[in-house]
């Protein structure tokens, strides 16, 4: 009998995103684009030493470099990243939040010009990031707002 209260299944090769803050894996999945990529496994809302609650995500012969795992940052600054080659972690790294986001997030001023036209992606400059939020300014019409899930685009 299996004393653990969960199982993870384990992956062979590919980018294991651990320690997620509880409920934002769907919406980091979101930010890196890897829904036609790789078989993905999630898992949601298990017990964590680390954490109180943490979701988890596998990505199968996916090998996510640094500059897209720090997007991660957004909503989940303490996940870990393990990159995983014929079943043995040969890389374990933080992320980092990046300096600047583009076309991820959406401008919440109805009249930036990214919301007005269609053709013009949006960009981020970071303000201000500590483990309580995370404040960006927009490139283009300068407003300032906390990241929120419901602006992930």
């Amino acid at each position: 009998m299996n004393d653990r209260p969960y199982k993870v299944f384990k992956i062979d090769n590919g980018t294991v995103i651990d320690h997620i803050s509880s409920r934002m894996a769907l919406k980091i999945i979101d930010i890196l684009k890897v829904q036609e990529q790789g078989i993905i496994s999630i898992g949601i809302n298990f017990n964590s030493k680390k954490i109180d609650k943490k979701d988890i995500i596998k990505i199968e012969n996916v090998y996510l470099d640094k500059k897209e795992t720090d997007l991660i940052a957004l909503l989940s600054p303490n996940s870990t990243i393990n990159i995983v080659k014929d079943g043995i972690v040969i890389e374990k790294r933080k992320i980092d939040m990046p300096k600047e986001i583009e076309g991820i997030i959406k401008c919440p001023n109805p009249m930036c010009v990214t919301n007005t036209y269609h053709d013009c992606s949006t960009k981020f400059i970071v303000v201000r990031y500590d483990e309580a939020s995370t404040i960006l300014r927009c490139y283009y019409c300068e407003r300032e707002t906390p990241v929120l899930p419901m602006l992930i685009q």
